[in-house]
């Protein structure tokens, strides 16, 4: 509309320039009113030049100004590429210089904003860490795809919800207040729950602008579920093992002083005492030499433990017979079934260690006269081996902590038949430095069945 009512203004403008140019003409003729043939040749001839020029006046200011109207509108629509075409003669080269020089700065700026805004997702979406930002009325501007898994919730959901709506712990509701409020970061840590218990730290910080004014709140969400986890477990392992140490020292510190104080002088009594402080000693150096089993392999992986091609068959019989005079003792049968001839890569001296640890577990928690039975079969691209026991089985609560360190069923009788507590956590780990795994089912009152997998070697 502004461009009809410029290309009007000119059209008078061209109208008025040609009555303007006529002007001089008509003052001549006044002198020459008697010759009325020339009067008309020449008024017809000054009206056709001036009409002329008053058209090509007309016509290049409309093609200009029609060309920054197309330039305009494609601006409007968002392609910031347009330009205003620059003839060779355009009859308003300095207003066509400006808008094209404008709409070459509002395209750099347009592809600034847009690589920055690329820049900004790109780190949002590969943050590890949670990121939400409210508003000053308190709904979600924007939330990244941690955040989102964080809180489990779609963005669909989130984006435009009220924070209040989609937080519902009061201590989490309470740090994005007083974060709102006032003009310093606030820190909570929270439990939330869902799909799966979660702990969380959330920082609460304003978004400040350069005004000083604060149009929201930055959220930060880390989830430090696992750095519990391992904090439990390193106070759990720190008091088992304090647990564990104290109870031989104990002993031994107890039978020392008995004999320091007279005992020594009474042959059988010393012999009984000493005997106790050996089996005491004995116990201390299983613990220590089960625990630096575990620091190796947790230290190590499978990127240091030398490996071999081996029959599994072997590796099995070797662990069979270190455990079979055990088995004699308690009048059991120990017997061994092997289905298929399997090739495994691993470290022999590992691989029996985890088999005895197996298998002396088997004998130990069996009645006398039971049986027990050691197998390798074929389960898809491992070898499996199973060792079954007919004892007195184990309750289901119990056996996703089997494989823990010092996790112990009964205290009392465990510490009775001389375990460590840790023989089944180096079965796991020696499992796992081979790139297998272990596995554990039981029915109480029928027995219990432990696997150990490792991967097969080609097409074995």
């Amino acid at each position: 509309m502004r461009f009809k009512v410029i290309q009007r203004s000119i059209t008078l403008s061209a109208i008025v320039l040609a009555c303007a140019g006529m002007a001089p003409l008509i003052v001549a003729l006044i002198y020459l009113h008697d010759s009325y043939d020339v009067i008309a040749a020449l008024v017809g001839s000054a009206m056709g030049v001036v009409t002329i020029g008053a058209w090509l006046l007309f016509y290049r200011v409309d093609t200009c100004l029609r060309s920054i109207e197309r330039v305009s509108k494609a601006m409007a629509a968002g392609d910031l590429s347009a330009r205003v075409e620059i003839t060779r003669k355009p009859i308003l080269m300095t207003l066509v210089r400006s808008i094209n020089q404008l709409a070459g700065s509002l395209e750099r700026r347009v592809e600034g904003l847009a690589r920055a805004r690329s820049e900004q997702d790109a780190i949002l979406r590969t943050m590890v860490e949670g990121v939400v930002t409210v508003d000053s009325n308190g709904r979600i501007r924007r939330v990244n795809a941690a955040a989102r898994a964080l809180l489990e919730a779609s963005q669909e959901v989130l984006e435009g919800a009220s924070i209040g709506d989609v937080v519902q712990h009061s201590d989490l509701r309470r740090c994005i207040a007083d974060a709102m409020r006032a003009e310093t970061t606030t820190s909570v840590t929270v439990q939330v729950g869902g799909m799966s218990e979660k702990m969380l730290v959330v920082h609460a910080s304003p978004l400040v602008e350069e005004q000083g004014a604060a149009p929201g709140t930055l959220l930060v969400i880390h989830d430090v579920t696992r750095l519990e986890k391992l904090e439990n477990v390193r106070r759990d392992f720190v008091a088992n093992v304090s647990h564990e140490l104290r109870t031989p020292i104990t002993s031994i510190k107890g039978f020392v002083e008995t004999l320091l104080d007279g005992a020594a002088d009474d042959p059988v009594l010393s012999r009984k005492f000493l005997a106790i402080v050996g089996r005491q000693a004995e116990r201390l150096n299983l613990i220590l030499t089960d625990l630096l089993t575990l620091a190796k392999l947790e230290v190590g992986g499978e990127a240091r433990v030398e490996t071999e091609e081996k029959n599994l068959k072997d590796l099995v019989q070797v662990a069979v017979s270190e455990c079979s005079h055990r088995a004699q003792a308690k009048e059991m049968s120990l017997i061994s079934q092997f289905y298929s001839e399997l090739v495994v890569r691993a470290n022999s001296s590992l691989v029996e260690q985890a088999l005895v640890n197996l298998i002396d577990n088997a004998i130990k928690y069996t009645e006398t006269k039971g049986e027990v039975r050691v197998e390798i079969r074929k389960a898809g691209d491992f070898a499996e081996i199973r060792v079954c026991d007919t004892g007195p089985g184990i309750d289901t609560q119990h056996l996703s902590r089997l494989f823990e360190r010092f996790y112990r069923i009964d205290q009392g009788r465990s510490r009775q038949l001389g375990g460590t507590g840790l023989g089944l956590a180096i079965v796991k780990h020696i499992a796992q430095v081979h790139g297998g795994r272990v596995s554990v089912d039981s029915v109480v009152g029928q027995g219990t069945s432990f696997s150990f997998f490792l991967p097969l070697v080609g097409n074995h």
